[in-house]
């Protein structure tokens, strides 16, 4: 079997945006572009912010003005990533799904491609 490998050294927000990217390709429901977009930014927040607070009004107010979202567009896309299975609720806090989240430094995959047989 042939192995394929790259390593990239990327900025946090591009880290977060790549990883998500590989992530999403393996799920069976997709987040669109922008929402990658979103929470990319939510994540590339300093890390003060643990994953039980990291929706909260000023992270959502700053995540808005870089984006040019409106409040009403940002509570959509994540209702939309919560019914997507990438967000849940934990107690009262909005969290973002623990297996979708990377190591703070650095993240390896292992993926196995085979054809399937045909009979």
């Amino acid at each position: 079997m042939k192995v394929i490998q790259k390593g990239f050294e990327l900025s946090k927000k591009e880290y977060y945006k790549t990883h998500l990217k590989i992530v999403n390709s393996i799920f069976p429901i997709n987040i669109t572009d922008k929402e990658i977009d979103i929470l990319s930014e939510f994540l590339s927040i300093p890390n003060e912010i643990d994953n039980k607070n990291v929706f909260n009004s000023l992270a959502r107010k700053r995540v808005v003005d870089i984006l040019g979202l409106t409040k009403c567009g940002m509570s959509n896309h994540l209702k939309n990533m919560k019914n997507k299975g990438f967000l849940k609720k934990d107690g009262e806090h909005l969290i973002i799904v623990p297996g979708i989240l990377p190591d703070l430094n650095m993240q390896g995959y292992n993926f196995k491609l085979k054809v399937k047989d045909a009979t």
